[in-house]
C-alpha cells in the first residue's frame, strides 16, 4: 500500500476528495431503500391484551409470546401473565398480522437436582406444567387487526 492510502493527516486533503459521479447518482436511491426497509415506528405496532385461564381458573403466573407468521412483519412480542391477564403496550406490541402464540408456566416440583457446573450442590427442580400444545408444539394463533380491540382470550386445559 502506498503511504497516501493510509494518510489521514490534515495535510493529506482526504476530506476534499470527491465521490465518483455514479455513487452520487445512487445515493438518493440508497436513502429511499433504507427508509423503506428501516426500523418500524411505534405507529406500526398495536396494543394487545387478554386473559389466560387454565381449567376455568385464571393462570396465576406465566409468559405469553406472539411470533409473527410468514407474511407478518416482526418483531416477536411478549408479556408476563399475572392473575390470568396480560397486556403489551403499543411501544412493544406486535405489528398487524397473524401470530403463532406460545404460553408457558413453570413451578417448583419440590425435588432437588444437581446444579450445573461450575456451581456445586443441588438446585430446586422447576417444571413446565402446561401441555406442550400451548408452548413447544403450540397450535394457538392470534390475528392482530387495525380495527382492534385486539383482546385475546386463551382457555387452556391441563388434560
Amino acid at each position: 500500500m502506498s503511504r497516501h492510502a493510509l494518510d489521514y493527516s490534515p495535510e493529506s486533503n482526504w476530506h476534499h476528495r470527491r465521490l465518483p459521479a455514479a455513487a452520487l447518482r445512487l445515493l438518493p436511491i440508497a436513502i429511499c431503500l433504507l427508509a423503506a426497509t428501516g426500523c418500524s415506528s411505534d405507529s406500526d405496532r398495536r396494543r394487545i391484551e387478554g386473559t389466560v385461564t387454565l381449567d376455568g381458573e385464571p393462570l396465576q403466573e406465566g409468559q405469553i409470546s406472539f411470533f409473527p407468521q410468514p407474511g407478518t412483519k416482526g418483531p416477536t412480542a411478549g408479556a408476563p401473565i399475572v392473575d390470568g391477564e396480560f397486556s403489551i403496550d403499543m411501544k412493544k406490541g406486535p405489528m398487524l398480522g397473524k401470530f403463532h402464540v406460545q404460553i408457558t408456566a413453570t413451578r417448583l416440583t419440590g425435588r432437588k437436582i444437581m446444579a450445573p457446573p461450575p456451581v456445586a450442590g443441588t438446585d430446586d427442580e422447576i417444571e413446565q406444567y402446561l401441555p406442550a400444545r400451548y408452548n413447544t408444539m403450540s397450535g394457538l394463533e392470534a390475528d392482530v387487526t387495525d380495527e382492534g380491540p385486539n383482546h385475546f382470550e386463551f382457555a387452556l386445559s391441563s388434560e
